[in-house]
């Protein structure tokens, strides 16, 4: 309940954060996830691209894993509305995140931040969930979580 509070917070920060921008669309500062959230970017030239829907369903299917391991999911598109954790993201956030990331139009990219902030992964082809998984909870901090649990 407590990390189901927290995730609707920072989404609604992240959220008035997005819709403040010019249309330049200055980077979202991703540090006020920091120690908080681990974040899962994925950048698609629309919804149907098959790295994008096959990740997305199989993200949908292990809900709980991915709630339980802290993971915030941006889903950004060249095409249709990008969202965070399914809430709407302002397109010049989505676009500012593109530019901040080296997201090719027309390409799938994929890039996990821990909680650190820093990058741990990205990747331009097909990603399975469990090698996402795996780098998580090899990861030192996780590997604290799940000993604390």
């Amino acid at each position: 309940m407590v990390k189901a509070i927290l995730a609707a917070m920072i989404i609604t920060a992240v959220l008035t954060i997005g819709s403040g921008q010019g249309v330049m669309g200055s980077p979202l500062d991703l540090s006020k996830f920091r120690w908080k959230n681990r974040l899962l970017l994925l950048f698609a030239p629309h919804r149907d691209h098959p790295f994008f829907d096959i990740l997305h369903q199989a993200m949908m299917n292990r809900k709980g894993e991915v709630e339980n391991r802290d993971l915030i999911v941006f889903e950004m598109f060249e095409e249709g509305p990008s969202t965070v954790n399914g809430a709407d993201l302002d397109p010049q956030t989505a676009l500012s995140l593109r530019k901040q990331f080296n997201a090719q139009k027309g390409e799938f990219t994929l890039v996990l931040i821990g909680k650190d902030g820093g990058v741990k992964l990205t990747r331009r082809e097909r990603t399975e969930i469990e090698d996402i998984f795996g780098l998580i909870d090899s990861m030192p901090m996780r590997q604290q979580e799940i000993r604390n649990k």
